[in-house]
């Protein structure tokens, strides 16, 4: 199998250390290089010792110094927009991590992230990197935007309902989140021992990842923009557990026959998508560790509900990244990735 190489921008934080745990396993994708500027000259497994073969990388400073096929950018808002038209310009495929370009529309990023985009056309040409629904965009571009963890989970739960004309006007998600979901820096509201006893909300109607849902379900389901398929309104809350998602998906108003259409067409949907998976009502530890997004459905009059449950920084972030990338490089998009998880 031909072999890649790659590099990671943003290596000391979580998803940049899953990106690395899963990379330095991969058999056709090899880690030459990985930034953190925060550890810049210390050998990875100073900096991470748990990972394998991690003595044979020394980390940088500078993302300019980057001579791979394929670059993940695990950065903060607004740091991708630095470094990805260069790479772009010398030939170097991405894959952001962040939320740089999802957003289709400048303004919506204005409004969404308090900044100007600087990069009009990489946001014109990046593609939205929610593998099951865009494979054939995925494997043919050079810039692709990596879905958040809440957008991920909700859209694999809806975007073959709202295909097949079976949402109703409006839908509740109820979305819950282990804390590594904020990242690696603590906050008064992330903090272990300000999160690890309680359940908060955070966000509510403003959460920046209410416009990535809306605007991915009106233009992955066919809609016209301005004509969304369905009105979302998306509620995330932190739960004092590490790592994994559950999102619990409420549709006021369908009924034992509409219920029925729902399973079978999230079942045969995804009947070839080896990372999804449509059965009973999920666990988190199924998912912890995995690539996997398991969906179930269940009737609670006046209320069809959908359950979608992810590990974050997997199949919500690094996991789905690889997937990505594999498609990108031409490769099976299983290649390199875990299918089950941790836990019963």
């Amino acid at each position: 199998m031909t072999e890649h190489t790659v590099g990671v921008v943003g290596a000391s934080g979580y998803l940049g250390g899953e990106l690395l745990r899963l990379l330095l396993t991969h058999p056709s994708l090899k880690l030459k290089q990985a930034i953190s500027q925060g550890h810049a000259g210390e050998n990875l497994d100073q900096v991470c010792p748990w990972l394998s073969d991690g003595h044979a990388i020394v980390l940088e400073k500078d993302p300019s110094s980057l001579d791979v096929d394929l670059a993940f950018l695990a950065l903060p808002q607004g740091e991708a927009l630095r470094w990805t038209p260069e790479l772009l310009a010398r030939g170097t495929r991405v894959v952001d991590l962040g939320p740089d370009y999802r957003l289709k529309d400048a303004e919506a990023y204005a409004r969404t992230y308090g900044r100007e985009h600087s990069d009009q056309d990489g946001l014109e040409h990046a593609v939205y990197g929610l593998t099951e629904a865009n494979r054939e965009a995925i494997a043919s571009a050079k810039l692709v935007a990596n879905p958040g963890c809440y957008p991920t989970a909700t859209l694999l739960a809806l975007l073959p309902l709202a295909r097949a004309g079976l949402l109703p006007p409006h839908v509740v998600v109820d979305a819950k989140s282990g804390t590594s979901g904020a990242g690696s820096s603590p906050t008064p509201a992330t903090h272990h021992p300000q999160a690890g006893a309680s359940v908060n909300p955070y966000g509510g109607g403003q959460h920046r990842h209410g416009p990535e849902i809306r605007q991915a379900l009106s233009e992955l389901s066919g809609s016209a923009p301005t004509e969304p398929v369905t009105q979302v309104t998306f509620v995330p809350h932190l739960v004092p557990v590490v790592r994994g998602l559950l999102c619990t998906i409420y549709a006021p108003g369908v009924d034992e026959a509409g219920f029925g259409a729902w399973s079978s067409t999230l079942q045969g949907s995804y009947a070839s998508s080896p990372f999804v998976r449509f059965g009973a009502v999920p666990r988190l530890p199924w998912a912890v560790g995995s690539n996997r997004c398991y969906l179930a459905t269940e009737l609670a009059p006046p209320s069809g509900v959908v359950y979608s449950a992810i590990d974050n920084l997997v199949k919500g972030g690094a996991g789905q990244a690889i997937q990505n990338a594999n498609l990108m490089l031409g490769l099976p998009e299983t290649t390199g990735l875990p299918l089950g998880g941790l836990g019963p």
